[in-house]
């Protein structure tokens, strides 16, 4: 008799406040830059914590994507790619949340009052991957423009001090200048450190860094699995379904206000993957337990 009592009452809450099993579902509509896996695999971490409903809106339909959205009148708006948060940019009475955007970017004029998740690894933990690696390791170099720096240089010289490194950093006034410091640095550096910068990255600069890398033996540490398959002994990457689930969890704490307003957050996981064929082309061995835990490409 209790439990029927006790059953009938939960069917009454349900009728009488359905608000209270879904208050914290949101309506929210996301844009892609393209049709590409990393950003299908950003959407799904996504869905699997935001506790939404997700509404895709495509760019190629001809329609203003900023008055889409507000004729749809969602809960919150989710941009994957900086293209997708280029077009997103003018809405201002909707939250906006960003994700698999370089850390550069993410603070530009238009994302101010944008919150999410970058997909650059934190400078210290890309020095300790390297550690990982060459142990023995004592200068790291690495080439920068001013305009797209996506790090602060004094917090990554502090960070390369208290790690014993020393950081041989120059700066790129132009973009075709990286080449021309890269070849000064040859006999005054143990690894180069590639930076997603993208006014010093191009395909001259990419091609002339691993010619540079076997010419003089010096490895290239980098940020793209395809650079790792083009000949960089290893790079930290982010896992896009972990990013996009960490970007709904950021979403439902600022729409809850349990975190303030135009917060930007790291990458939380990282992905090391490791070139053995390069590494044994440049003689070096890397210790067991790394390989066992990193992607390995042969």
């Amino acid at each position: 008799m209790r439990q029927s009592k006790a059953s009938l009452f939960a069917i009454l809450f349900a009728l009488l406040f359905p608000l209270a099993f879904s208050a914290e579902a949101f309506h929210v509509v996301v844009l892609k830059s393209a049709e590409i896996k990393p950003y299908h695999d950003a959407l799904e971490g996504f869905r699997s914590t935001c506790n939404c409903d997700v509404s895709e809106l495509t760019r190629d339909d001809g329609q203003s994507i900023p008055a889409a959205i507000s004729r749809m009148r969602p809960d919150a708006v989710v941009a994957i790619g900086l293209d997708a948060v280029r077009q997103v940019e003018s809405v201002r009475d909707i939250p906006v949340f960003f994700t698999m955007v370089p850390y550069s970017a993410s603070r530009g004029q238009g994302q101010r009052t944008m919150s999410g998740v970058y997909m650059s690894v934190p400078f210290g933990k890309q020095l300790d991957a390297i550690l990982s690696i060459f142990p023995n390791v004592k200068r790291v170099g690495l080439v920068y423009a001013a305009g797209d720096l996506h790090f602060s240089l004094t917090e990554a010289l502090a960070a390369a001090g208290s790690k014993g490194l020393k950081l041989i950093a120059k700066q790129a006034g132009k973009p075709g200048q990286a080449l021309a410091l890269i070849d000064e640095m040859k006999q005054g550096i143990d690894v180069f450190l590639m930076l997603p910068d993208r006014a010093v990255v191009s395909s001259e600069m990419v091609n002339g860094l691993l010619l540079f890398s076997f010419q003089n033996r010096v490895p290239v540490f980098s940020f793209s699995k395809k650079y790792v398959e083009m000949g960089a002994i290893a790079a930290l990457t982010v896992d896009p379904f972990d990013l996009g689930a960490q970007t709904g969890e950021v979403m439902k704490k600022t729409l809850r206000g349990d975190t303030g307003e135009h917060a930007v957050f790291p990458a939380r996981k990282s992905v090391l993957i490791i070139n053995r064929k390069v590494a044994k082309k440049l003689g070096v061995k890397i210790p067991d337990e790394i390989l066992e835990k990193a992607e390995i490409i042969e």
